[in-house]
């Protein structure tokens, strides 16, 4: 009976073992899915978008009149907002960006700890959870940091030459 009990303790033991290493491939697969969406993001663009904003607004404040078309007001008035979420974008994205490196090292030492039965086998889900939960933070984070950046570049190509344009048939 002693024998009996011991194998289905060790069989349970090994069965964690293997199952909180096919945790850790999981989580390490969509940190590698983050990364690559990440990596995605074309700060060339970004930048081009910002600056083409600000050429434009110094454009309309060198030679336009408080007198202009309501369509000229309302187009330019879109566009700001390229101003308004320039900020937050560059804030985000690099708080993204050391997070995913954090998470990365993290998952690393992880998978060691636990390869190397350093954790406590009572232990290792609750650090398993506790790293599954930093990735789903992340994921939020890189929502958060596309839709920004979709936003800042969807403005610019809708609205630059528009601006542009106008500002050369509205202003001196």
């Amino acid at each position: 009976m002693r024998i009996c009990f011991f194998f289905i303790v060790l069989l349970t033991l090994n069965s964690c073992s293997s199952s909180s290493g096919k945790e850790i491939n999981n989580q390490l697969f969509k940190l590698s899915s983050l990364k690559s969406i990440f990596n995605q993001i074309e700060i060339d663009n970004f930048e081009k978008a910002c600056d083409g904003y600000y050429e434009n607004m110094n454009l309309i404040k060198l030679n336009c009149l408080d007198s202009i078309s309501n369509n000229f007001v309302n187009s330019v008035n879109r566009y700001k907002v390229i101003k308004k979420s320039k900020d937050s974008f560059i804030l985000n994205y690099q708080l993204l960006s050391k997070n995913l490196t954090l998470e990365q090292t993290q998952l690393h030492f992880l998978e060691q700890d636990i390869t190397n039965d350093l954790i406590p086998l009572d232990s290792i889900v609750f650090f398993l959870e506790k790293e599954k939960q930093n990735l789903n933070t992340i994921s939020d984070e890189m929502n958060n940091v596309v839709s920004l950046y979709d936003e800042i570049i969807n403005t610019h190509d809708s609205l630059y030459l528009v601006i542009k344009e106008l500002a050369k048939n509205n202003c001196y």
